[in-house]
């Protein structure tokens, strides 16, 4: 909503119109003038000299206000102070305009008229004042709209920023807790299988680079994703000496689809690491993607004794953060747990 507001009212922050702004304000305050300049009207008064002091006074009371008394008084929070010089200006402009347009030697010169009585300057002096206020208050208006925006547009930069460092954060934790497993994985292997060791140094290879160059961007491609998490399972194949049930199955075209790299990968870590090994072990993969939405579903089955919570894990509270920064409102997580087996299902909407 805050980025949706800045944007439409950006151009109100662009100081490339500031002189255009500053000129329309005057021109509709004194549209009547201009009007009567131009002869569409009666003249409203004889002397140029009068109307530039008017205008001048006008000019004084505005910009006093909008540079010296909202900044320095009313954004620093002297209210009080702000109300009282404020008033005091505008009472003291609104004497001066009444001043020179009705009772100096400068006013117009009604012969036929009698002298004003104090009951119709006091009344002169309540309409000017309304009008002077009129316009201060629009002035002032304009201005604190246009420090509102600014402000508003300064927290969305900000929250775009923070979220954008938390972002990277949580996705350059996903790299050590992967080669850290990974390593640890060959670690094993090397001790009980040597001979297949190099091949899943290179299956590594291939990950990182994925990790290093491919997934660089903000969103990458569903299938290069696919592609990984299937290398993922090759390599974690290679390391165990008994093997189960492994399914993956794509069902619709995933190249048409981009999505945040690794928010697959944590859902699979911990099946695998949760799941049951052996001969009735299972581990389920399927995608099914449409034009709008993509459903990833793992499904695994458990571990007759359940396997003790690790601590310090990062797999699934990161990918959950993850999702609520980068699709909110977007996805839905559903777990759906038996006595044998465990499954999770993630919708995302793209």
């Amino acid at each position: 909503m805050e980025t949706n507001f800045t944007k439409t009212f950006q151009w109100i922050l662009d100081d490339r119109y500031r002189v255009l702004f500053h000129i329309l304000f005057w021109a509709v305050i004194y549209v009547d003038e201009l009007f009567s300049f131009i002869g569409i009207t009666e003249p409203i008064t004889s002397s140029m000299l009068v109307f530039g002091l008017t205008f001048l006074i006008d000019l004084i009371l505005v910009y006093t206000t909008l540079y010296v008394s909202i900044p320095k008084l009313l954004f620093q929070g002297k209210t009080k102070a702000f109300f009282f010089s404020t008033l005091g200006l505008l009472l003291l402009c609104s004497a001066a305009t009444v001043y020179l347009v009705d009772l100096s030697p400068y006013a117009d010169e009604c012969y036929e008229c009698e002298p004003f009585t104090k009951r119709e300057i006091a009344s002169i002096f309540m309409q000017t004042c309304v009008y002077t206020g009129t316009v201060l208050t629009s002035a002032m208006g304009i201005k604190i709209f246009k420090e509102f925006t600014r402000n508003l547009q300064t927290v969305s930069e900000l929250r775009s920023s923070s979220l954008e460092h938390e972002l990277a954060y949580l996705k350059e934790q996903i790299n050590p807790h992967f080669l850290f497993n990974a390593l640890n994985n060959i670690y094993v292997q090397t001790r009980k299988r040597p001979e297949e060791a190099p091949e899943s140094i290179l299956l590594l290879s291939d990950l990182l680079r994925y990790q290093l160059y491919d997934s660089a961007q903000k969103k990458v491609r569903l299938d290069g994703e696919i592609e990984y998490l299937k290398n993922y399972l090759k390599l974690d194949k290679l390391r165990k000496s008994e093997e189960g049930n492994v399914t993956f199955t794509v069902n619709g075209y995933p190249g048409g689809h981009l999505v945040a790299p690794f928010i697959f990968l944590p859902f699979v870590e911990n099946a695998l690491k949760h799941g049951s090994i052996g001969e009735n072990s299972f581990l389920k993969i399927q995608f099914d993607i449409s034009e709008t939405e993509i459903k990833f579903t793992v499904g695994n089955s458990k571990l007759s004794i359940p396997h003790q919570a690790e601590q310090g894990g990062i797999g699934l509270p990161n990918v959950k953060r993850r999702l609520d920064l980068l699709y909110p409102e977007k996805h839905k997580v559903i777990v759906n747990e038996t006595s044998t087996s465990y499954e999770t299902v993630l919708n995302l909407v793209v």
